[in-house]
């Protein structure tokens, strides 16, 4: 077989579509890794409202112990758009429990937080509001 014809089978239509499609797959799971990454990985994250269950004089037991919890409202930038979120527990600037917030594209207001011994309500301006129980973040040290 000459150099030409050598060329000429590893160019047939089956080659390239082959070819073609392995471009594609490449191609597809490139998008979808910059998509997860930017949904995961935090440009910027500012703290938009800070609150403490010690203030209200709260406290939940983990391990045997009592500790308060905080609360802060996030502001978190990604490759994606900006989310918000709350993140409860002791110590929230280093482990939280993550609440996501849905409210639309607006930045939530925190208008009053109310501690109590079962959990944490907050209410915002606009007039939504979350309660999340106290189980989900006691217990995040």
């Amino acid at each position: 077989m000459t150099a030409t014809g050598s060329s000429m089978s590893r160019n047939t239509p089956a080659r390239r579509a082959v070819r073609a499609a392995v471009v594609i797959c490449a191609g597809a799971v490139l998008v979808a890794a910059v998509i997860g990454a930017g949904r995961a990985v935090s440009l910027r994250e500012d703290v938009l409202h800070r609150s403490s269950s010690a203030g209200a004089g709260v406290t939940y037991p983990y391990q045997g112990t009592r500790h308060a919890a905080d609360l802060l409202l996030v502001e978190v930038t990604r490759i994606v758009g900006t989310s918000y979120e709350l993140r409860l527990g002791p110590g929230a600037d280093t482990y939280h429990y993550p609440v996501e917030l849905h409210f639309g594209g607006a930045e939530p207001r925190v208008r009053h937080v109310r501690w109590d011994p079962d959990g944490v309500a907050v209410d915002f301006a606009d007039g939504n509001s979350v309660h999340v129980a106290a189980d989900n973040f006691r217990s995040t040290r």
